[in-house]
């Protein structure tokens, strides 16, 4: 598996499937609405897609799971274009190991209707995705993922395309964190949504 051809088409999706034949495996959705089989469980993929980018999903998950004040479903910002919201796509897996959830890319949902208890996502792509996740709740790891990328953006952002060594003490660091999560939330809470 060549994780930088998917890489350049766009990740839209990362979706636990079962195949005949081949069990428990990962639909890779690109963003033209590409559907590739991976014979691979997502949290491999997942890792695999990490790697490529250099990403550390343990730490990513802790930093960012602490500006959002979350510990589970935090989304991951791999690149300033791909920063991944887990969701829950099925309700049983056959096997324990199988697990439930998947991934889609923040900046390829375009649209989503709520479907009872479920919802229905809309990609770029105009591929449609149910999710076992009620519309409020999914609009609620939307807004964490808006934060996260805001968070990421400023934490990347040089004056020479260059990252720059952060002189706060680490106390005062804490305390701007802080400061800009509330200020971001209250943002987010008078906008709305995304």
């Amino acid at each position: 598996m060549n994780m930088e051809t998917f890489l350049h088409s766009g990740i839209a999706a990362l979706v636990p499937v079962y195949e005949n034949g081949q069990g428990n495996v990962t639909q890779l959705i690109t963003s033209d609405g590409g559907e590739h089989l991976i014979p691979k469980t997502v949290k491999t993929v997942l890792k695999r897609v990490a790697r490529t980018y250099g990403a550390d999903l343990s730490a990513l998950r802790k930093n960012y799971g602490k500006a959002v004040n979350r510990k589970n479903y935090v989304p991951i910002p791999l690149s300033s274009s791909l920063i991944l919201i887990p969701v829950k796509f099925r309700e049983r897996p056959l096997s324990e190991n199988d697990g439930t959830v998947g991934y889609l890319s923040y900046y390829e949902i375009r649209d989503i209707s709520e479907e009872g208890a479920s919802s229905r996502v809309t990609l770029s792509s105009g591929k449609e995705l149910k999710i076992l996740l009620a519309k409020a709740t999914f609009m609620e790891y939307i807004k964490d993922a808006k934060l996260i990328a805001g968070l990421y953006e400023e934490r990347h952002k040089t004056g020479n395309h260059r990252i720059s060594e952060d002189k706060l003490a680490y106390g005062e660091k804490e305390h701007l964190r802080e400061e800009l999560v509330k200020l971001l939330l209250q943002i987010l809470a008078k906008g709305g949504g995304f």
